[in-house]
């Protein structure tokens, strides 16, 4: 994922995937509130659950434009 296309989820809440130091792929809901760089990690997401490092996530999907759509 590059630096752009995680700037459209700043300030929604979104299902995220990354691989973990294992190689496992961990999903979680969280709420993104910066894309930027960390010294000694890289351009992470910055979220409420901590940095995660972009070039370990394997996708986000926003939960809020589903919800959106649910409800028209």
């Amino acid at each position: 994922m590059s630096f752009r296309d995680a700037q459209q989820y700043i300030g929604l809440n979104c299902e995220v995937a990354w691989r973990d130091r294992h190689g496992e792929v961990q999903t979680k809901n969280l709420f993104v509130l910066d894309v930027n760089f960390v010294p000694l990690y890289g351009i992470c997401l910055i979220t409420d659950f901590g940095e995660i490092r972009l070039d370990r996530v394997v996708s986000i999907a926003s939960l809020e434009q589903s919800v959106a759509s649910e409800a028209a």
